[in-house]
């Protein structure tokens, strides 16, 4: 039996020390050991560091460091020849296999621990929808920017539902009849249609997700087409003339008047509400200009932050209640307290409308008729009113600067200026430049 430490390669600036264990003609096996070493400083004969690289009477921290170095690894190669020797004088009938699993065990433990498996990629709709979750809510530099918090909430708000209808369903299993028995259920839960069409096309993406990741899909879902939800009434706007019947009413409790002056802020800035009750006194540049980030893809981009324009009546507002905005609340508790403000400036004037069904919790379809006005409003109407009084005078691009949206359809989604009024700045816009002519 004869254990040899060697190195195999001489070249380079660090090479593994080997050993080399041979028992009689025919069994000869070489394993790596842990260790390394300069080839320069290794002696053959003695199969340790060189012991005349040793300095003597070592001075600087340096020295006394190479010293140990040298000292440890000599010390480290006579534990394992001595430990290899006991495993082979108690074990001389090893196979190279027992050997190797010993020395892998007792010099690298890391090659015996289990291999982490990736997690098999669900293959019912529920699982995969927090698959899903999971993987989109990952930046991936140059390929994805995660979901935005709202995206989340509603993909685990489907989930929920598919849970009650089906918590078995199979991705393979969403076809045209799994479409119908879906939509029929929810119109019986009284969903109203344009939510049974968005948690389709959720659905869609999902499983056309599903697909790329090579998981067993119905092909069906994937040619799925979706109608234009039509919608028989215009969603209120508030006008100049509203707004100074806003700004004229006497408001008999502060969190009214508070509210009230979000009314204003929101009707000449046209921001999201959720941006609107973060603005903060401290990023106003100029004097009226506002630097702020959108909330709703601040963790989606980097090119969150925006600056919008600061009207002279938002800045009225502001030196009303010292240089500072109004109180922030909730986004429910201002919805319900505009409500209030417009009912008080007298917004009641009757009008086709939807209003949620509040005996289906909330969630049920909307129940559209006629309705006052001051019932209809919500704070989404900040936006809409902005976009439709502004795009005459600002433009598109001007708009899309205010309100941070990305496209030209989305302002003319929220442009709601009627067919007549149209007519009517286009006759007055044409008189006008037949009297300079």
């Amino acid at each position: 039996m004869a254990i040899k430490l060697f190195l195999r390669s001489k070249v380079g600036e660090t090479s593994s020390i080997y050993f080399r264990y041979i028992k009689g003609r025919d069994f000869k096996l070489i394993l790596k050991t842990p260790y390394s070493i300069n080839p320069t400083h290794w002696d053959e004969e003695k199969e340790s560091y060189k012991a005349n690289l040793t300095k003597r009477n070592p001075k600087t921290v340096l020295e006394k460091n190479f010293n140990s170095q040298i000292a440890v690894l000599n010390n480290n190669l006579a534990i394992l020849k001595s430990e290899l020797s006991v495993f082979f004088a108690n074990n001389h009938d090893a196979t190279a296999d027992e050997i190797k699993d010993f020395y892998n065990k007792k010099y690298f433990p890391e090659k015996e621990k289990p291999k982490t498996t990736k997690t098999a990629i669900p293959s019912d709709l529920v699982n995969f929808i927090d698959y899903y979750i999971k993987d989109k809510s990952k930046r991936i530099e140059g390929k994805q920017d995660p979901i935005t918090e709202a995206t989340r909430k509603k993909l685990i708000t489907i989930k929920n539902r598919i849970i009650l209808f089906d918590k078995n369903i199979l991705l393979k299993s969403v076809n045209d009849d799994f479409r119908d028995d879906l939509t029929e259920w929810m119109q019986t839960e009284k969903y109203s249609s344009s939510t049974i069409i968005k948690d389709l096309k959720y659905i869609k993406t999902v499983c056309s997700f599903a697909s790329k990741k090579k998981i067993d899909v119905n092909t069906e879902v994937l040619h799925w087409e979706f109608m234009r939800v039509k919608q028989n009434y215009t969603p209120p706007i508030l006008s100049f003339e509203e707004l100074e019947q806003i700004k004229n009413t006497i408001c008999p409790h502060e969190y009214l008047e508070n509210a009230k002056d979000w009314i204003i802020i929101g009707f000449y800035t046209g921001a999201r509400v959720s941006d609107l009750l973060n603005f903060d006194a401290k990023n106003i540049i100029n004097t009226n200009i506002l630097k702020f980030k959108q909330k709703k893809i601040e963790n989606q981009t980097h090119d969150a932050e925006e600056f919008i324009y600061l009207h002279s009546e938002v800045l009225k507002v502001l030196e009303k209640r010292n240089g500072q905005f109004p109180r922030k609340i909730s986004d429910q508790r201002l919805n319900d307290y505009i409500k209030e403000v417009c009912k008080l400036a007298g917004l009641t004037q009757k009008m086709i409308g939807g209003v949620k069904d509040k005996e289906q919790g909330g969630r049920g379809k909307k129940i559209v008729k006629e309705f006052e006005k001051w019932k209809l409003i919500t704070t989404h109407i900040f936006r809409r009113s902005f976009v439709t009084n502004f795009i005459e005078i600002l433009g598109k691009e001007n708009i899309k600067t205010q309100t941070g949206h990305k496209t030209d359809d989305m302002v003319n989604l929220y442009n709601k200026t009627e067919k007549i009024d149209k007519a009517m700045r286009i006759a007055e816009k044409m008189e006008n430049h037949l009297k300079i002519v």
